[in-house]
């Protein structure tokens, strides 16, 4: 806001006109935006950004000959020294306000060398805006000078940290398997708290930009999920503007699949209704078109693949090998049950069964279970893994974004097209 203030004052100053300054001014922000000006720190330092502000004044430069025929180049450089000159005003105002008020609640994960050192630096250093209550972690050789309370071996991180209510998470080497933090973190990550990690062989160089120092040591800020409103409302509209269209689009297909099926299961209905277990664990009636007839309705909860069951005919065959079956879920997702990209759902009697043996599977249903996902476009469907299937899944959930989702459903039709030509 600063930034675009100044712009528009200095633009205003140079007689400039409105769509002269409206422009000057959004790109000195989108140029300081892509240098990392404005990326999230701990701390706050103008001899740091002052590569990256004249950077940003360097691709500001060429805005100057769209806005006049005879390019004023003092107007970028004015620009760039008083956006200077209001970071040593406001990093100034930052640091003060730190120093008088105490920092974030900060839990450190971790006894070692590498944890003692964190806690005391950022103990000492207000300005960092980290405030170490305690550590959790196994009793160090230490313990009876560490820089902040031990405060209960990692066996017990969940209870003290819903306890404790951190504002902030900082994981060292704790000595315990990754694998037990990664479902804290992600439960943390929901919550809004900062979490930072300590790379392992942090010794070895890491690329610029990607953590910030702490008296030599790397922390890692994790990236914070996406809001959740605005994440929802932007993959519901893409949802419903997507399957009205596919079944616009589609409509020949389904009603020829379903004269196929018909012709093929006699008396049995076209479409197959099962239970099936979505977004945080809530159960929903999936729809498909049937490609056989199951002997009961405990067979179809329980037994886990039919695609080898003599009881499978030419047309069932057909339309799993293609995911023709799967087109019914289209109105699963106008109806609200799933969206287009996300974890496949899966029957309750295998969910109970995977949370008990894979960790991170739980995490699956955070999001809205899909027709197609990114764990399908990298081969993982059928008799696969379920352990690389939730490390697809948790990975996209992570990473999520629009134009993943429509990377996902280009991938996943451009497959079906190949399928079908086969």
């Amino acid at each position: 806001m600063l930034d675009l203030t100044v712009a528009v004052a200095i633009s205003v100053a140079a007689a400039s006109s409105f769509p002269a300054t409206l422009l000057r001014a959004l790109a000195l922000v989108a140029a300081f935006a892509a240098v990392g000006l404005y990326r999230r720190r701990l701390r706050f330092s103008v001899l740091d950004d002052l590569p990256r502000l004249l950077l940003g004044v360097v691709l500001v430069l060429p805005t100057e000959l769209l806005v006049r025929a005879e390019p004023r180049l003092a107007v970028p450089a004015l620009l760039g020294f008083a956006a200077l000159i209001g970071r040593l005003v406001g990093y100034g105002v930052l640091h003060a306000r730190r120093r008088r008020r105490p920092g974030v609640p900060t839990l450190v994960i971790g006894t070692g060398d590498v944890a003692v050192r964190l806690t005391e630096v950022l103990a000492a250093d207000r300005t960092f805006g980290l405030a170490p209550m305690g550590l959790v972690g196994p009793p160090s050789i230490t313990e009876p000078t560490l820089p902040a309370p031990l405060l209960g071996p990692i066996e017990e991180l969940e209870t003290l940290a819903a306890e404790l209510a951190p504002g902030a998470v900082v994981v060292t080497f704790a000595g315990t398997p990754d694998a037990n933090l990664v479902g804290l973190i992600r439960h943390w990550r929901s919550l809004g708290v900062a979490v930072f990690v300590v790379p392992r062989l942090f010794e070895l160089a890491l690329g610029e930009g990607q953590a910030e120092l702490v008296q030599g040591i790397p922390l890692v800020r994790m990236r914070p999920e996406p809001p959740r409103r605005w994440r929802r409302a932007a993959k519901r509209a893409l949802d419903v503007a997507g399957a009205a269209f596919g079944i616009a689009m589609l409509a020949p297909v389904l009603v020829a699949c379903a004269l196929a099926v018909k012709w093929e299961s006699g008396r049995a209905g076209v479409i197959f209704k099962q239970e099936r277990i979505g977004r945080g664990g809530k159960p929903f009636t999936i729809l498909k078109f049937r490609s056989l007839t199951p002997a009961t309705e405990t067979e179809s909860q329980v037994k886990w693949n039919i695609g080898t069951d003599h009881r499978v005919g030419p047309v069932g065959r057909f339309i799993r090998a293609t995911s023709l079956d799967e087109l019914p879920q289209l109105f699963n997702v106008l109806r609200g049950d799933m969206s287009l990209v996300g974890p496949r759902p899966e029957r309750p009697y295998f969910v109970d069964q995977f949370q008990r043996t894979y960790a991170g599977y739980a995490d699956r249903h955070r999001v809205q279970v899909g027709i197609t996902g990114w764990a399908q476009i990298n081969g993982l469907r059928g008799d696969t893994s379920i352990e690389e299937r939730t490390r697809f899944d948790n990975y996209y959930i992570e990473n999520w974004s629009l134009g993943m989702d429509i990377k996902i459903i280009v991938r996943t039709f451009g497959s079906m097209l190949g399928m079908c030509g086969r």
